[in-house]
């Protein structure tokens, strides 16, 4: 009897290729023959209990399908937008930055100007794509920031002298978080403590003048290494950690001194 279902079930395919040889394959069906295990897997005539025909089977296959190639295309959709928001992130970035490059170049020169654009100012601002109206803005900005520095200085020598100070005496971090003050709205607090510190030092005989520039009279390069160690033996003590003023003198001397004698070359 399944000799008889075998051999009605295999066909030559010769309806799409006529008699060629090589597209005259034998089509082999013993795969969807109803075997014991298959029977098994019937639950109220339906396999797996949810398949009443092949066809059933065949439309799910499709929907999976449909599900998959959907669900890669709306991947890469989603990709491809993900690339495009961070490509133009990036290119927003770039032209801030150039931006802030320009009106940092252009402010200066328009506050000298007494706060008229020239037109090589306004080519400039106009290809960096400015607004003209951000740049007085900035440049008024910072025309008040300076007027104010200067007056909680009691003048612009005084700031320009503490600046020049704290160039020879603050490391990079401590500079960077100057300036970071400066632009956080706690400009004023930040200006009157490093103030503080210059007059201190200031009374103390480290800041004097020579033919009208702010120098450090109390600050002297180290001679020589061994001079050097010394200092720098006891700021990594327990005594020399706690020890603030030494620290930073250490740091002072030690930015004046040349490589030759920090690295012995």
């Amino acid at each position: 009897m399944s000799e008889e279902i075998v051999e009605s079930n295999t066909q030559t395919n010769t309806e799409e290729v006529g008699n060629l040889p090589y597209g005259n394959v034998e089509q082999d069906f013993s795969g969807f023959e109803l075997t014991e295990d298959i029977k098994s897997k019937f639950k109220d005539s339906r396999l797996n209990g949810r398949f009443g025909s092949i066809n059933e089977v065949l439309d799910k296959l499709k929907e999976a399908e449909d599900f998959k190639a959907n669900t890669i295309r709306d991947q890469k959709s989603a990709e491809g937008q993900a690339d495009e928001i961070t490509n133009q992130a990036k290119d927003d970035a770039a032209k801030v930055a150039t931006q802030n490059t320009v009106v940092k170049e252009l402010i200066p020169q328009f506050l000298e100007n007494g706060m008229k654009l020239t037109p090589e100012m306004q080519t400039k601002a106009t290809e960096a794509g400015i607004d003209i109206r951000d740049l007085k803005l900035g440049a008024i900005e910072l025309r008040d920031a300076t007027t104010s520095a200067h007056q909680l200085t009691d003048g612009k020598e005084n700031y320009e002298a503490m600046r020049t100070w704290a160039d020879g005496v603050l490391d990079a971090g401590q500079k960077a978080s100057f300036d970071a003050a400066l632009n956080s709205g706690m400009g004023e607090y930040a200006i009157k403590g490093l103030y503080a510190e210059f007059q201190k030092a200031s009374d103390n005989g480290d800041v004097g003048r020579i033919e009208g520039s702010t120098v450090f009279t109390g600050v002297q390069p180290y001679a020589d290494r061994r001079e050097l160690f010394k200092d720098k033996q006891y700021i990594e003590s327990p005594a020399g950690r706690r020890d603030t003023a030494a620290q930073k003198m250490y740091r002072a001397r030690l930015g004046k001194t040349p490589d030759n004698v920090i690295y012995g070359r």
